[in-house]
């Protein structure tokens, strides 16, 4: 009986423990679903991408990001606007390249001449300004300079007179002082051209007027010129430059200096009528002699007695020089002489200084020829040929760069006669 207890027992204890164990044992997983079925497909009616095969073989856990944008996607309707487009553009024609644009030429470098000024300088001498304001240099050996007083053409001068360089370089400019001058208030024109042969870039502003006040009107003496006499004696020139004629019995003081001596000083009673614009000339002989010989430096100075018989004193010393070559030739001789002139060549009236050569010999109807060599810049100068008196004067442009020019003369003696005579040069 015991014995039966006891494995009964034993086998209470056994069922126990398997039971608890049973307990704690983890579920076995639920089995598989079965797989939806598909349906078949060939190549032919479906054509997987390459992305679509990564995503198929290789499937990836989205985050709650890209989730929430593929639900968005998936809510917007298909573009189906680009499909139906896509055929049409693919039939639409490109539009044409635009035309190359070429690059515009520069404008031509060109000068430009014009008149800036217009007015008179303290001599009341008028006074042009002349200006190139064009990009380009202004040859000046073309073209002229006209001056107009009151509509009437009173004066030209070449533009090579003007300025003693080859050209007018851009914004440069140059004053001119004319041989004029205005008395009493005077409308006044002034027209360059730079002739045919140059372009400019205006032509338009070639030309200015102005109104200009100038001296009050009346007689006005210069001293014109000097001469010798055959006896190589002075002579003084005057003439009246003024709008009014001076009068008979009007009177002057005269100086003279030969070599800065005061050879002559005298009152002058005018005997005829000066007629007004140089209508006529008056000469004076010195009542002492004043005779000349080799080479002499020579002033003249005149001032009236009243102030109203002269309006303007500027012109009333006149200065030069006097040199006297003596000469003997046999036939068919060549004779040379050289002298040297200072580099001063523009009055103070505008007007150019002249060289005056001159040969007097004796025998009647024989036949001298006379020719000159200046520097080099002065143009070449022609012989000449004739009877006594031969006379030559030369004007002298802008020497200004040399202290001083030489020039030669040549006598040639033509005919089968010796020949004795003077060349007589005066230059300023």
């Amino acid at each position: 009986m015991l014995k039966g207890a006891i494995c009964f027992f034993a086998l209470s204890i056994f069922l126990f423990g398997c039971t608890t164990k049973m307990a704690h044992l983890p579920l076995p997983p639920p089995p598989p679903a079965p797989p939806e079925a598909l349906p078949a497909l060939t190549i032919s009616e479906a054509t997987l991408s390459e992305g679509e095969v990564d995503l198929i073989k290789k499937p990836e856990v989205s985050t709650e990001m890209e989730k929430k944008e593929k639900r968005a996607e998936e809510k917007e309707p298909p573009n189906n606007f680009a499909k139906e487009l896509s055929p049409e553009v693919a039939h639409l024609t490109p539009p044409p390249v635009p035309a190359r644009l070429e690059t515009p030429e520069a404008p031509p470098l060109l000068p430009d001449l014009t008149i800036t000024n217009l007015f008179l300088n303290p001599k009341k001498r008028l006074a042009v300004t002349i200006a190139n304001i064009g990009n380009s240099p202004l040859p000046m050996a073309l073209g002229n300079l006209k001056i107009f007083l009151d509509g009437q053409l009173k004066e030209s001068y070449g533009l090579n007179r003007l300025f003693d360089q080859p050209s007018l370089q851009p914004n440069e400019n140059i004053t001119f002082n004319t041989s004029l001058t205005l008395r009493g208030r005077r409308e006044v024109q002034a027209y360059v051209e730079a002739g045919q042969e140059i372009r400019e870039s205006n032509k338009e502003n070639n030309y200015l007027e102005k109104i200009l006040e100038g001296l009050p009107t009346g007689p006005d003496i210069a001293i014109r010129d000097l001469d010798i006499t055959d006896d190589f004696e002075l002579i003084i020139i005057l003439s009246n430059a003024g709008e009014v004629d001076l009068r008979k019995g009007a009177t002057f003081r005269i100086r003279i200096f030969v070599n800065n001596l005061k050879i002559s000083d005298f009152d002058h009673f005018i005997s005829d009528v000066l007629k007004a614009n140089s209508g006529n000339d008056y000469t004076i002989h010195p009542p002492y002699r004043v005779g000349i010989s080799g080479a002499a430096k020579v002033e003249i100075s005149i001032s009236p007695r009243l102030p109203s018989d002269d309006i303007y004193f500027e012109n009333n010393t006149l200065k030069r020089t006097f040199i006297i070559f003596p000469f003997r030739m046999v036939p068919q001789e060549k004779k040379e002489f050289s002298f040297p002139i200072p580099s001063s060549h523009v009055r103070d009236d505008g007007q150019s200084e002249k060289l005056k050569a001159e040969l007097r010999w004796g025998g009647g109807e024989t036949s001298l020829m006379l020719s000159l060599t200046g520097p080099e810049h002065i143009q070449s100068i022609p012989s000449f040929s004739g009877k006594s008196p031969l006379k030559v004067e030369i004007p002298i442009y802008f020497l200004k760069a040399q202290k001083e020019s030489l020039w030669q003369v040549f006598v040639t003696n033509l005919i089968e006669k010796k020949v004795e005579g003077h060349l007589i040069i005066q230059h300023p």
